[in-house]
């Protein structure tokens, strides 16, 4: 059997990110932010997974965005468990799932990957963080908290989505806390799996054509406790290889049954181009969930989703910028 071709050399660095399918496109200034972030490390000579965690850190940080500060509140109204994940093109990952009190998750998912492990969870992941010196820290905003009553309002009225219409959700409610409270009146009406914005990735391509990427996540308040997402699964919400690099957001569900991220590289493997596998991967999901996705390969990078983005991507050492 002949072997598969090489892959293209790279010509450049370049680093794209995502703000989640659903964010506003306007607030694709901090995706350029996060982008900045990243090629700084990149031109600095740093690692391209590096550099994608560093943009991934400018996410976390910013408020609007469902990652680190600002992630998504539960059910209960006050609980918030996050994940995170990183990958090189070596193929050496690490993740963390079910984190929580950590202001920037994805710095402990690329300790991972110093570690014998691939991936922690739950307490395991927290305490992991307090050894790397990341004290207690409150990810929780006002807005999640609205967020929260709304997913809440939906459940109570009969609007949220029909999956969780035919769930006895209070026969298998898993908070430490009772259901006692009640929403809000003004909390009704919202459909939050069509209001929330989702996962932020980062990935970033060096001039040697080695991947980095990385993506972090709040979940979603329409959420069990110890719901785990794509994020944190190996191959789908992420994948970097030879041939480029992926980091999706979405229906995460749908994401990890379709091995959404390990098949776009393998796409790429096979000629297609970064936008006819970014494009080709919203048309795998979009009828089951929302979806989007940032690819970059050694030759090209783009962005698509099935609904609004936000999004940028910029060429190491070029002014001209990318986005919707």
């Amino acid at each position: 059997m002949a072997s598969p071709p090489a892959p293209l050399a790279a010509t450049s660095g370049a680093a794209i990110a995502h703000g989640g399918v659903g964010s506003p496109v306007e607030w694709s200034t901090g995706c350029r932010a996060a982008v900045d972030a990243a090629l700084r490390v990149l031109e600095a000579g740093g690692d391209p997974v590096d550099a994608a965690v560093a943009g991934v850190v400018v996410l976390e940080d910013d408020p609007r965005f469902n990652a680190g500060t600002g992630a998504a509140v539960r059910l209960d109204g006050r609980s918030i468990q996050m994940d995170a994940s990183v990958m090189g093109s070596n193929g050496r990952f690490g993740a963390v799932a079910g984190i929580e009190r950590t202001k920037n998750p994805v710095k402990v998912a690329r300790a991972v990957m110093e570690t014998p492990h691939l991936l922690l969870q739950g307490d395991g992941a927290t305490r992991f963080a307090r050894t790397l010196g990341m004290p207690d820290y409150d990810p929780t905003t006002e807005a999640s908290v609205a967020k929260s009553r709304a997913a809440r309002a939906a459940l109570e009225t009969g609007t949220s989505p029909a999956a969780w219409q035919t769930f006895d959700w209070r026969a298998r409610w898993n908070f430490e806390e009772a259901i006692t409270s009640r929403p809000r009146a003004d909390d009704a009406g919202s459909t939050p799996d069509r209001v929330d914005h989702d996962t932020v990735g980062v990935a970033v391509r060096a001039k040697d054509g080695r991947f980095g990427v990385a993506l972090s996540t709040g979940g979603m308040s329409l959420a069990m406790r110890g719901r785990v997402g794509d994020v944190p699964i190996l191959g789908a919400g992420l994948y970097a290889g030879p041939w480029g690099a992926a980091a999706a957001t979405g229906t995460g569900e749908r994401i990890i049954e379709a091995g959404l991220a390990r098949q776009v590289h393998a796409w790429l493997s096979q000629g297609l181009r970064a936008k006819d596998a970014a494009e080709r991967a919203v048309s795998e999901i979009k009828d089951q969930g929302d979806i989007g996705i940032i690819v970059i390969s050694p030759t090209d990078l783009w962005a698509a989703a099935d609904r609004r983005m936000a999004w940028a991507a910029r060429e190491s050492g070029s002014s001209v910028w990318r986005g919707p």
